[in-house]
């Protein structure tokens, strides 16, 4: 791609700390969170507070170094994110935009991790194993509302980037299949008939 495309910015406001969506002073459901209300209740079901709480900070410092690598081109001595870096050049996969803020500013929000320039949308995960049906599930809601969002652009493909732990397995890129836009839509209105009383 010559040309860098100006991606539509959504009015959504994201806060970090508290990890809420504000739109217009309502407050909107992320993602995940929509998966855990909906297909996957019982995805944590039996794994420790204190487990899932370091996981978590895990994966969030590799989230950090993978967008300030991406963004200010800089080096990181973490296994996991040169990883990333050497996968991203076998591929030939540039970076348009790292946490990259889609909604349809009604119900829900949520950053995607990665879109690179051809408009493929990639998620890093750094659990232990890669559940294909709740990337499925998320990435393709992530494809809708950044095509909801950016009218005239089409996501060509989603993509899992695994960065596991080495005793887990090794980093990987997986195509990941796509839902369609019915499924979502019955997805997000059973949601809304949980949310809504």
């Amino acid at each position: 791609m010559n040309k860098k495309v100006e991606l539509v910015k959504s009015a959504v406001v994201f806060d970090e700390l508290a990890h809420t969506y504000m739109y217009m002073g309502a407050n909107l459901s992320g993602i995940t969170s929509l998966l855990h209300r909906t297909l996957f209740a019982d995805k944590y079901n039996g794994i420790s507070p204190e487990v899932l709480a370091k996981a978590a900070e895990y994966g969030h410092n590799i989230h950090e170094q993978i967008e300030i690598v991406d963004s200010l081109g800089v080096e990181s001595d973490h296994p996991s994110v040169q990883d990333y870096c050497r996968m991203k050049k076998e591929n030939n996969l540039v970076p348009l935009v790292n946490e990259y803020l889609v909604s349809d500013e009604k119900a829900y929000a949520s950053s995607i991790d990665i879109v690179f320039d051809d408009f493929t949308l990639a998620d890093i995960k750094t659990t232990s194993r890669l559940d294909m049906e709740y990337l499925s599930w998320q990435l393709s809601i992530y494809a809708y509302l950044f095509e909801m969002q950016n009218p005239g652009l089409k996501v060509p493909r989603l993509l899992a980037i695994w960065l596991p732990k080495p005793r887990y397995g090794s980093s990987t890129l997986v195509e990941v299949p796509r839902k369609t836009k019915d499924a979502i839509k019955v997805l997000m209105a059973w949601d809304r008939s949980l949310t809504t009383h």
